[in-house]
């Protein structure tokens, strides 16, 4: 596997190993509490902090794949221009919540990292880095987005040769059939 491949999946890939962890850790809890009649004290705390990443590594699935809440209803009534102007004005929302989430993740992250869990003794810091940590790779998610979206036309704002590469494209098209033809 490529670096590449990895890096473009690394959402599900640790998010699959992150689920099937916490999976294991709940049913062991299961069974050494009914079984053995001898509880883990530390497995709750140990599935939330997993919940907790598995669920933020979700959502920047979600970014990658625009399934971002979106007022569908609303936007599906726009066309042409209306259609840019709704589809920037959405980006524009998300990627300043982006902004804020790093931003507030990061302090709530400094305020909490003193205290401790109890059942792990690791910093509560752990859990709360979840927010700026994935809100950074929902930010990476969303700029790529944003390239696609921007290349296609998608935006308000057009890239400057966008015409002239779709009469390139349309050009190298129809010599192909020419070609074809010809054969």
């Amino acid at each position: 596997m490529n670096i590449r491949k990895i890096f473009d999946n690394i959402e599900e890939i640790v998010g699959a190993i992150l689920f099937i962890t916490m999976f294991a850790i709940l049913i062991a809890q299961i069974i050494f509490r009914q079984v053995f009649d001898s509880p883990l004290i530390w497995s709750e705390e140990l599935a939330i902090l997993l919940f907790t990443y598995t669920g933020m590594l979700g959502v920047s699935i979600g970014v990658k794949h625009r399934q971002h809440v979106f007022i569908d209803f609303l936007y599906n009534k726009f066309s042409g221009r209306g259609l840019k102007i709704a589809n920037t004005f959405i980006q524009s929302v998300v990627f300043i919540s982006l902004l804020s989430m790093i931003q507030i993740g990061y302090r709530l992250f400094l305020r909490k990292k003193i205290f401790q869990l109890i059942a792990l003794k690791i910093s509560s810091g752990w859990m709360y880095a979840a927010l700026p940590i994935l809100a950074s790779l929902m930010l990476v998610r969303f700029i790529q987005v944003l390239i696609q979206d921007y290349k296609s036309g998608k935006l308000i704002i057009e890239p400057k040769n966008f015409s002239i590469e779709k009469d390139d494209e349309s050009k190298s098209i129809e010599d192909e059939k020419v070609v074809n033809e010809e054969w």
